[in-house]
Protein backbone atom coordinates (compact mmCIF):
# COMPACT_ATOMS: atom_id res chain seq x y z
CA UNK A 1 0.00 0.00 0.00
CA UNK A 2 2.97 2.35 0.38
CA UNK A 3 3.06 3.42 -3.31
CA UNK A 4 -0.64 4.28 -3.19
CA UNK A 5 -0.75 6.09 0.15
CA UNK A 6 2.69 7.68 0.33
CA UNK A 7 3.81 8.40 -3.22
CA UNK A 8 0.96 8.36 -5.71
CA UNK A 9 -1.33 10.86 -3.97
CA UNK A 10 1.40 13.50 -4.10
CA UNK A 11 2.71 12.67 -7.58
CA UNK A 12 -0.76 12.85 -9.15
CA UNK A 13 -1.28 16.34 -7.72
CA UNK A 14 1.99 18.16 -8.41
CA UNK A 15 3.40 20.19 -11.29
CA UNK A 16 6.99 19.33 -10.35
CA UNK A 17 6.82 15.74 -11.58
CA UNK A 18 5.08 13.88 -14.40
CA UNK A 19 4.43 10.15 -14.11
CA UNK A 20 5.40 8.72 -17.50
CA UNK A 21 5.66 4.97 -16.87
CA UNK A 22 4.75 2.20 -14.45
CA UNK A 23 6.58 -1.10 -14.01
CA UNK A 24 5.04 -4.24 -12.56
CA UNK A 25 5.74 -7.98 -12.68
CA UNK A 26 4.36 -8.06 -16.23
CA UNK A 27 3.14 -5.59 -18.83
CA UNK A 28 -0.40 -6.83 -18.27
CA UNK A 29 -0.16 -6.21 -14.52
CA UNK A 30 1.33 -2.78 -15.15
CA UNK A 31 -1.57 -1.90 -17.45
CA UNK A 32 -4.04 -3.14 -14.83
CA UNK A 33 -2.38 -0.97 -12.16
CA UNK A 34 -2.50 2.08 -14.43
CA UNK A 35 -6.23 1.59 -14.87
CA UNK A 36 -6.89 0.79 -11.21
CA UNK A 37 -5.23 3.99 -10.00
CA UNK A 38 -6.82 6.29 -12.53
CA UNK A 39 -3.62 7.08 -14.40
CA UNK A 40 -3.68 8.12 -18.07
CA UNK A 41 -4.22 5.15 -20.41
CA UNK A 42 -1.40 6.50 -22.59
CA UNK A 43 1.12 5.90 -19.80
CA UNK A 44 3.86 3.41 -20.64
CA UNK A 45 3.54 -0.03 -19.05
CA UNK A 46 6.65 -2.12 -18.42
CA UNK A 47 7.15 -5.66 -17.18
CA UNK A 48 10.79 -5.53 -16.08
CA UNK A 49 13.22 -3.05 -14.46
CA UNK A 50 15.51 -3.32 -17.50
CA UNK A 51 12.74 -2.10 -19.81
CA UNK A 52 12.26 0.85 -17.47
CA UNK A 53 16.01 1.50 -17.44
CA UNK A 54 16.10 1.57 -21.25
CA UNK A 55 13.53 4.38 -21.46
CA UNK A 56 15.44 7.62 -22.11
CA UNK A 57 12.45 9.76 -21.14
CA UNK A 58 12.66 8.72 -17.48
CA UNK A 59 14.79 10.79 -15.08
CA UNK A 60 13.74 9.51 -11.64
CA UNK A 61 12.46 6.07 -10.67
CA UNK A 62 10.57 5.35 -7.45
CA UNK A 63 11.24 1.85 -6.11
CA UNK A 64 8.42 0.79 -3.80
CA UNK A 65 8.42 -2.98 -3.84
CA UNK A 66 9.25 -5.56 -1.16
CA UNK A 67 12.65 -4.89 0.39
CA UNK A 68 14.07 -8.25 -0.69
CA UNK A 69 13.38 -7.19 -4.29
CA UNK A 70 14.97 -3.73 -4.09
CA UNK A 71 18.39 -4.86 -5.30
CA UNK A 72 17.21 -6.67 -8.43
CA UNK A 73 14.86 -3.79 -9.23
CA UNK A 74 17.23 -0.90 -8.64
CA UNK A 75 20.59 -2.08 -10.03
CA UNK A 76 19.58 -1.95 -13.75
CA UNK A 77 18.20 1.55 -13.17
CA UNK A 78 21.40 2.77 -11.53
CA UNK A 79 23.55 1.32 -14.30
CA UNK A 80 21.39 3.21 -16.81
CA UNK A 81 22.08 6.48 -14.97
CA UNK A 82 18.62 6.96 -13.44
CA UNK A 83 18.11 8.86 -10.21
CA UNK A 84 16.34 6.61 -7.67
CA UNK A 85 13.98 7.24 -4.77
CA UNK A 86 13.93 3.97 -2.83
CA UNK A 87 11.81 2.77 0.05
CA UNK A 88 13.47 2.05 3.39
CA UNK A 89 15.22 -0.29 4.13
CA UNK A 90 17.47 0.32 1.15
CA UNK A 91 18.47 -3.35 0.96
CA UNK A 92 17.54 -6.49 2.85
CA UNK A 93 20.87 -6.20 4.69
CA UNK A 94 23.90 -3.91 4.99
CA UNK A 95 25.99 -5.67 2.33
CA UNK A 96 23.24 -5.38 -0.28
CA UNK A 97 22.63 -1.71 0.57
CA UNK A 98 26.35 -0.87 0.38
CA UNK A 99 26.65 -2.43 -3.06
CA UNK A 100 23.66 -0.42 -4.28
CA UNK A 101 25.18 2.79 -2.94
CA UNK A 102 28.55 2.04 -4.53
CA UNK A 103 26.92 1.57 -7.94
CA UNK A 104 24.97 4.81 -7.50
CA UNK A 105 28.16 6.71 -6.64
CA UNK A 106 30.04 5.23 -9.59
CA UNK A 107 27.28 6.40 -11.94
CA UNK A 108 26.97 9.85 -10.36
CA UNK A 109 23.21 9.57 -9.90
CA UNK A 110 21.15 11.28 -7.23
CA UNK A 111 19.55 9.11 -4.57
CA UNK A 112 16.79 9.42 -1.97
CA UNK A 113 15.62 7.00 0.71
CA UNK A 114 12.28 7.08 2.49
CA UNK A 115 13.45 8.12 5.95
CA UNK A 116 11.05 11.01 5.95
CA UNK A 117 11.52 12.34 9.49
CA UNK A 118 13.78 14.93 7.81
CA UNK A 119 10.58 16.51 6.50
CA UNK A 120 8.35 15.76 9.49
CA UNK A 121 6.82 18.87 11.11
CA UNK A 122 6.93 16.99 14.43
CA UNK A 123 10.57 15.98 14.12
CA UNK A 124 11.64 19.39 12.89
CA UNK A 125 9.73 21.20 15.64
CA UNK A 126 11.42 19.10 18.34
CA UNK A 127 14.81 19.71 16.70
CA UNK A 128 14.04 23.44 16.49
CA UNK A 129 13.15 23.68 20.20
CA UNK A 130 16.29 21.80 21.24
CA UNK A 131 18.57 23.91 19.04
CA UNK A 132 16.91 27.15 20.22
CA UNK A 133 18.13 26.50 23.76
CA UNK A 134 14.66 26.77 25.27
CA UNK A 135 15.28 23.77 27.53
CA UNK A 136 18.97 24.49 28.01
CA UNK A 137 21.57 21.78 27.67
CA UNK A 138 19.97 18.38 27.04
CA UNK A 139 20.77 16.06 29.94
CA UNK A 140 18.80 12.96 28.99
CA UNK A 141 16.07 11.57 26.77
CA UNK A 142 13.70 8.65 27.29
CA UNK A 143 11.44 6.84 24.85
CA UNK A 144 8.84 4.14 25.46
CA UNK A 145 6.55 3.09 22.64
CA UNK A 146 4.39 0.45 20.99
CA UNK A 147 4.11 0.44 17.19
CA UNK A 148 0.74 -1.35 17.25
CA UNK A 149 2.20 -4.23 15.23
CA UNK A 150 4.41 -7.23 16.07
CA UNK A 151 2.08 -8.39 18.82
CA UNK A 152 0.15 -11.62 19.35
CA UNK A 153 -2.11 -11.18 16.29
CA UNK A 154 -1.00 -9.76 12.95
CA UNK A 155 -2.62 -9.11 9.56
CA UNK A 156 -2.28 -11.96 7.06
CA UNK A 157 -0.57 -9.48 4.75
CA UNK A 158 2.29 -8.73 5.01
CA UNK A 159 3.12 -11.87 7.01
CA UNK A 160 6.69 -11.76 5.67
CA UNK A 161 7.52 -9.05 8.23
CA UNK A 162 7.64 -11.83 10.85
CA UNK A 163 10.68 -13.32 9.06
CA UNK A 164 13.85 -11.47 10.05
CA UNK A 165 15.75 -12.53 6.92
CA UNK A 166 13.39 -10.66 4.56
CA UNK A 167 14.66 -7.37 5.99
CA UNK A 168 11.39 -5.59 6.81
CA UNK A 169 10.69 -6.02 10.51
CA UNK A 170 10.35 -4.19 13.81
CA UNK A 171 14.08 -3.46 14.04
CA UNK A 172 14.51 -2.12 10.52
CA UNK A 173 11.17 -0.29 10.31
CA UNK A 174 9.70 0.72 13.67
CA UNK A 175 13.01 1.01 15.52
CA UNK A 176 14.92 2.86 12.82
CA UNK A 177 12.12 5.33 12.12
CA UNK A 178 11.60 6.18 15.81
CA UNK A 179 15.23 6.02 16.92
CA UNK A 180 16.11 7.87 13.72
CA UNK A 181 13.79 10.70 14.78
CA UNK A 182 15.52 10.91 18.15
CA UNK A 183 18.98 10.97 16.56
CA UNK A 184 17.83 13.53 13.97
CA UNK A 185 16.78 15.90 16.74
CA UNK A 186 19.51 15.18 19.28
CA UNK A 187 22.57 13.83 17.43
CA UNK A 188 24.03 10.37 16.95
CA UNK A 189 24.89 7.74 19.53
CA UNK A 190 28.37 7.80 21.04
CA UNK A 191 28.07 4.59 23.06
CA UNK A 192 25.27 2.18 23.89
CA UNK A 193 24.15 -1.21 25.13
CA UNK A 194 21.30 -3.01 23.39
CA UNK A 195 18.99 -5.96 24.01
CA UNK A 196 16.73 -7.44 21.34
CA UNK A 197 14.55 -10.50 21.80
CA UNK A 198 11.67 -12.45 20.31
CA UNK A 199 9.25 -12.69 23.24
CA UNK A 200 6.36 -14.02 21.13
CA UNK A 201 7.91 -16.76 18.95
CA UNK A 202 4.54 -17.58 17.39
CA UNK A 203 2.08 -15.16 15.83
CA UNK A 204 -1.56 -15.63 14.88
CA UNK A 205 -2.43 -14.34 11.41
CA UNK A 206 -5.91 -12.91 10.84
CA UNK A 207 -7.70 -11.83 7.66
CA UNK A 208 -9.16 -8.36 7.04
CA UNK A 209 -12.29 -9.29 9.00
CA UNK A 210 -10.25 -10.34 12.04
CA UNK A 211 -10.86 -14.05 11.46
CA UNK A 212 -8.04 -16.40 12.48
CA UNK A 213 -6.16 -17.86 9.49
CA UNK A 214 -3.15 -19.72 10.89
CA UNK A 215 -0.22 -19.57 13.29
CA UNK A 216 3.30 -19.00 11.99
CA UNK A 217 6.73 -18.74 13.64
CA UNK A 218 8.22 -15.31 14.29
CA UNK A 219 11.97 -14.76 13.94
CA UNK A 220 11.88 -10.95 13.83
CA UNK A 221 12.46 -9.30 17.20
CA UNK A 222 9.51 -7.83 19.10
CA UNK A 223 11.35 -6.20 22.03
CA UNK A 224 14.15 -3.66 21.55
CA UNK A 225 16.02 -1.82 24.30
CA UNK A 226 18.89 0.64 23.89
CA UNK A 227 20.60 2.80 26.48
CA UNK A 228 23.78 4.80 26.44
CA UNK A 229 25.21 8.21 25.61
CA UNK A 230 24.65 10.55 22.69
CA UNK A 231 27.59 12.37 21.12
CA UNK A 232 26.50 15.46 23.08
CA UNK A 233 26.98 13.58 26.35
CA UNK A 234 23.24 13.30 27.04
CA UNK A 235 21.91 9.98 28.31
CA UNK A 236 19.45 7.98 26.22
CA UNK A 237 17.02 5.24 27.24
CA UNK A 238 14.86 3.59 24.56
CA UNK A 239 12.34 0.74 24.72
CA UNK A 240 10.16 -0.37 21.80
CA UNK A 241 7.59 -3.05 22.66
CA UNK A 242 5.83 -5.00 19.93
CA UNK A 243 2.05 -5.04 20.13
CA UNK A 244 -0.76 -2.83 21.36
CA UNK A 245 -0.34 0.25 23.55
CA UNK A 246 -1.78 0.76 27.05
CA UNK A 247 -4.50 3.06 25.76
CA UNK A 248 -5.33 6.17 23.78
CA UNK A 249 -2.41 8.55 23.28
CA UNK A 250 0.00 6.22 25.09
CA UNK A 251 1.58 4.43 22.14
CA UNK A 252 4.47 6.88 22.38
CA UNK A 253 5.96 8.80 25.29
CA UNK A 254 9.18 10.61 24.33
CA UNK A 255 10.74 13.03 26.78
CA UNK A 256 13.77 15.27 26.40
CA UNK A 257 15.01 16.59 29.74
CA UNK A 258 17.09 19.76 29.71
CA UNK A 259 18.73 21.97 32.33
CA UNK A 260 15.93 24.55 32.20
CA UNK A 261 12.97 22.72 30.68
CA UNK A 262 11.56 19.56 29.18
CA UNK A 263 9.89 18.47 25.93
CA UNK A 264 7.26 15.73 25.98
CA UNK A 265 5.90 14.12 22.82
CA UNK A 266 2.89 11.80 23.07
CA UNK A 267 0.84 9.93 20.47
CA UNK A 268 -1.18 6.78 19.89
CA UNK A 269 1.74 5.23 17.98
CA UNK A 270 5.45 5.52 17.35
CA UNK A 271 5.45 6.70 13.73
CA UNK A 272 7.28 9.98 14.22
CA UNK A 273 8.30 9.99 10.55
CA UNK A 274 4.61 10.22 9.57
CA UNK A 275 2.86 11.73 12.57
CA UNK A 276 -0.44 10.82 14.20
CA UNK A 277 -3.64 12.91 14.36
CA UNK A 278 -3.34 12.92 18.16
CA UNK A 279 0.41 13.60 18.31
CA UNK A 280 1.17 16.39 20.76
CA UNK A 281 4.34 18.29 21.65
CA UNK A 282 4.41 20.02 25.02
CA UNK A 283 7.09 22.28 26.46
CA UNK A 284 7.61 22.65 30.22
CA UNK A 285 9.63 25.43 31.86
CA UNK A 286 11.28 24.36 35.11
CA UNK A 287 11.50 27.90 36.50
CA UNK A 288 7.93 29.09 35.92
CA UNK A 289 6.32 25.66 36.15
CA UNK A 290 4.31 26.46 33.03
CA UNK A 291 3.54 23.89 30.32
CA UNK A 292 2.45 24.84 26.79
CA UNK A 293 1.32 22.88 23.74
CA UNK A 294 3.52 23.68 20.75
CA UNK A 295 2.02 24.51 17.35
CA UNK A 296 3.58 23.06 14.21
CA UNK A 297 4.80 24.93 11.16
CA UNK A 298 2.34 24.60 8.27
CA UNK A 299 2.71 24.44 4.49
CA UNK A 300 0.59 23.69 1.43
CA UNK A 301 1.09 19.93 1.69
CA UNK A 302 -1.05 19.72 4.81
CA UNK A 303 -4.03 19.11 2.51
CA UNK A 304 -2.70 15.64 1.64
CA UNK A 305 -3.48 12.59 3.80
CA UNK A 306 -1.06 12.39 6.72
CA UNK A 307 0.74 9.36 5.29
CA UNK A 308 1.62 11.28 2.11
CA UNK A 309 2.60 14.67 3.50
CA UNK A 310 6.23 14.11 4.48
CA UNK A 311 6.88 12.04 1.35
CA UNK A 312 5.58 14.98 -0.66
CA UNK A 313 7.92 17.30 1.21
CA UNK A 314 10.87 15.07 0.34
CA UNK A 315 9.87 15.15 -3.33
CA UNK A 316 9.67 18.95 -3.16
CA UNK A 317 13.13 19.23 -1.60
CA UNK A 318 14.58 16.86 -4.22
CA UNK A 319 13.01 18.78 -7.11
CA UNK A 320 14.32 22.06 -5.70
CA UNK A 321 17.84 20.69 -5.22
CA UNK A 322 17.79 21.17 -1.44
CA UNK A 323 20.16 18.31 -0.70
CA UNK A 324 20.39 19.09 3.02
CA UNK A 325 16.64 18.56 3.42
CA UNK A 326 16.29 14.95 2.29
CA UNK A 327 18.19 11.74 3.17
CA UNK A 328 20.32 10.19 0.45
CA UNK A 329 21.72 6.68 0.41
CA UNK A 330 24.78 7.60 2.49
CA UNK A 331 22.36 8.28 5.34
CA UNK A 332 20.62 4.98 4.59
CA UNK A 333 23.96 3.20 5.00
CA UNK A 334 24.47 4.89 8.39
CA UNK A 335 21.13 3.50 9.58
CA UNK A 336 21.83 0.07 8.08
CA UNK A 337 25.12 0.03 10.02
CA UNK A 338 23.27 0.71 13.27
CA UNK A 339 20.93 -2.22 12.58
CA UNK A 340 23.85 -4.48 11.70
CA UNK A 341 25.75 -3.47 14.83
CA UNK A 342 22.78 -4.34 17.05
CA UNK A 343 22.30 -7.68 15.28
CA UNK A 344 26.02 -8.47 15.56
CA UNK A 345 26.09 -7.71 19.28
CA UNK A 346 23.14 -10.03 19.79
CA UNK A 347 24.84 -12.80 17.82
CA UNK A 348 28.18 -12.41 19.61
CA UNK A 349 26.64 -11.92 23.04
CA UNK A 350 28.87 -8.89 23.63
CA UNK A 351 28.16 -5.82 25.75
CA UNK A 352 30.55 -3.52 23.91
CA UNK A 353 29.46 0.09 24.32
CA UNK A 354 31.35 2.08 21.66
CA UNK A 355 29.01 3.00 18.78
CA UNK A 356 30.97 1.76 15.78
CA UNK A 357 28.31 2.55 13.16
CA UNK A 358 29.23 6.26 13.20
CA UNK A 359 32.94 5.57 12.65
CA UNK A 360 34.47 5.02 9.24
Amino acid sequence: MAPIRAHLLYLKDTSKYTIVALCNSSVENAQAAIKAHGLPPTMKAYGSPQDLADDLEIDLVVCSVRVDRHYETVVPLLKAGKDVFCEWPLGKNLAEAQEMEEIAKSKGVRTVVRLQVWQSPFGNKVKEIVESGKIGKVLSTTFVGNPGFFGLKEPEYPAYTQDREIGRNMVTICFIHSMGAMLYALGELESFNSVIEVKRPEVQLVDNTGKFVKTIPRTSHDQILVQGHLASGALISYHLRGGAAFGCNEGLIWRIYGETGEIKVTASGTYLQIGHPDMLIRLHDHSSGETAAIALNEDGLGKLPLFSQNIGRIYEAFADGKTSEYPDWSHAILRHKLVEEIYQREQDGTQETVARYVRV
